[in-house]
């Protein structure tokens, strides 16, 4: 397996370890409209990383994406109602 495909991989179990997580908290899946958004920026996140490599890959990177995550969901539980 090349180091690429490996790379992404790993992204893909970052992305599904942070999602499942959201999902065993909530129990539920009403955080996917925050989470889905989160996502996408962790996808775009990695391909500026690979190029810029600004955050090491993988411990920085899940640590970033992971933070990621928690504002996102953060804002959308501000924003709603009651």
């Amino acid at each position: 397996m090349t180091a690429t495909r490996a790379n992404w991989l790993i992204l893909l179990g970052i992305m599904a370890v942070l999602g499942g997580s959201c999902t065993a908290i909530a129990g539920d899946l009403s955080h996917w409209p925050a989470t889905l958004p989160a996502l996408l920026t962790i996808l775009v996140a990695k391909l500026a990383n690979d190029r810029l490599r600004l955050l090491k890959w993988p411990m920085e990177f899940l640590f970033w994406a992971a933070i990621l995550m928690i504002v996102f969901n953060l804002v959308r539980l501000y924003f709603l109602p009651g």
